[in-house]
């Protein structure tokens, strides 16, 4: 003891011995700091176990944050695009009647309107003069821009005046593009 070649040492960790009962023990000052170093390491480690484990799970919480804001956006979007196209439908049924009036008038021939928008004519209703395809009710101003030479020949009926900007931005110059009103009692007209 007097020549340093043992030391009293505390025990900090759980050691399995027959000597459980002594808390102070008699050792060699190079086991006394081995078993604290090895205790340090082990807080050590256990620390940064912890920190691993609570950056993983807050990047699993902003991950399920992201993935909700995500679906939200989404279904927000599909609401909006579903409220879009049936509110182009409730356009499309009140101007049929005053589309047909106007092509009676121009023509002196009762056209037939199709029930429902087409893929061919951006979504837009198909008017038919007999066999011949006269015009197109309310097609969709962004799928105007690839069918423009599909839909150069044919009048295009719009129920406002933006609608026919946003379609006229989108066609060839030059294209008939006639604004008819939807009756007065039309949801449509409120638009």
């Amino acid at each position: 003891m007097f020549a340093g070649r043992v030391v009293p040492h505390r025990r900090r960790a759980p050691v399995r011995s027959p000597l459980g009962a002594w808390s102070i023990l008699w050792t060699a000052p190079q086991y006394s700091e081995a078993e604290s170093a090895h205790l340090a390491a082990q807080e050590r480690r256990k620390r940064e176990q912890e920190e691993q484990e609570r950056a993983f799970r807050e990047r699993r919480r902003q991950e399920r944050d992201r993935e909700i804001r995500e679906a939200q956006e989404r279904a927000r979007a599909e609401g909006g695009h579903q409220a879009a196209i049936e509110a182009l439908k409730a356009r499309q049924a009140a101007l049929e009647i005053p589309v047909a009036q106007f092509v009676h008038r121009e023509t002196g021939s009762y056209p037939f309107v199709e029930d429902k928008g087409a893929p061919e004519y951006a979504m837009g209703v198909p008017v038919y003069v007999g066999v011949t395809l006269y015009g197109v009710v309310c097609p969709v101003a962004g799928r105007t821009g690839a069918l423009q030479d599909q839909l150069a020949p044919l009048v295009i009926f719009v129920a406002s005046e933006a609608e026919r900007r946003r379609i006229a931005a989108q066609t060839k110059p030059g294209q008939k593009i006639e604004i008819v009103r939807p009756p007065r009692s039309s949801p449509a007209a409120h638009r």
